[in-house]
């Protein structure tokens, strides 16, 4: 079967065509006349062929072909036929395309949401545009990067994923009512860049602040986090930096926020030919740091 290129059009004629299969008994021959129909003559593909649209729906997974030859809906089909909202249904479109064709553009996912819309072909990338994932970072956009993120890897897990986000939305949320300004979240857009939240110092005003994000659900600080040889490169390169680390074992979070001096004397040196990459460092090795989110110390 050829299928087309996804594009915006095609996408809204995929949801339209879930709803003129409920109000109709349509053959597959009928299809190419389908908006034509006396009953549906409100409806209307545009400029793209019908056979495109319904060539689409089928390499989504959402119809089928009864014994008879009725156009029916698949599970997938009534899941997309179920969300009223547009903006969901064309996120559905995006991940049951990217399930069903696996296009290149969505294997930078993991790297984030810039290397993605960079990449994405002109179609696919007015579909995001248009479904509200280009730019924002409420919790139903970070879901779809993440699981979109979680598809390109070949995984349905993404426990791990979910963690280090709670943990950056968190601390989205701590230098918003620190600053009074809403931070930038980097890492959902690149993660790239060797740190996760650009905030500010103090104000507006006032200088730049990174902050690299490390977040632990074991119980007693006794898990570890990692930091790449990027990511403390960032660290003592920028003017002010911070790390924090939450723990977000029970209902009431603790985090930590600790300078570049604190961190350094458990980062590793380069010996010989040898190149470290990567730390390990319990939690608990700053566990007197800790404190409720509420009381957070100030950066210098």
């Amino acid at each position: 079967m050829n299928v087309p290129g996804l594009s915006p059009t095609i996408a809204v004629g995929c949801l339209e065509l879930l709803g003129i299969i409920e109000r109709n008994s349509v053959k597959r021959a009928d299809v190419s006349s389908i908006s034509k129909r006396a009953d549906v003559s409100s409806i209307s593909f545009g400029a793209i062929p019908s056979q495109d649209v319904v060539s689409t729906a089928f390499n989504l997974g959402w119809i089928e072909v009864s014994e008879t030859g009725r156009l029916l809906r698949t599970p997938k089909g009534e899941r997309a036929f179920s969300l009223s909202d547009m903006h969901a249904g064309l996120r559905v479109v995006l991940l049951d395309h990217i399930e069903a064709a696996s296009p290149p553009w969505a294997q930078l996912a993991p790297a984030g949401r810039r290397d993605v819309l960079g990449m994405a072909p002109p179609g696919v990338r007015q579909i995001i545009v248009d479904a509200g994932l280009a730019h924002g970072d409420d919790e139903e956009t970070v879901k779809f990067w993440d699981m979109l993120a979680a598809r390109a890897r070949g995984l349905r897990d993404s426990r791990l994923s979910d963690i280090g986000r709670q943990g950056e939305r968190l601390t989205v949320e701590h230098e918003r009512k620190r600053t009074g300004i809403a931070p930038k979240w980097i890492a959902l857009e690149s993660n790239s860049d060797g740190y996760d939240i650009l905030s500010r110092v103090i104000d507006r005003a006032s200088g730049l602040l990174t902050i690299e994000v490390k977040t632990t659900t074991v119980p007693g600080l006794s898990g570890y986090f990692h930091v790449t040889r990027k990511e403390w490169e960032v660290a003592t390169l920028s003017l002010n930096h911070r790390f924090h680390l939450w723990d977000i074992s029970s209902h009431n979070p603790q985090l930590a926020v600790l300078d570049v001096e604190a961190v350094a004397s458990h980062i590793s040196n380069d010996l010989g030919d040898g190149l470290w990459e990567s730390v390990k460092i319990p939690f608990s090795t700053f566990r007197n740091s800790f404190t409720n989110e509420c009381n957070f110390p100030m950066p210098d």
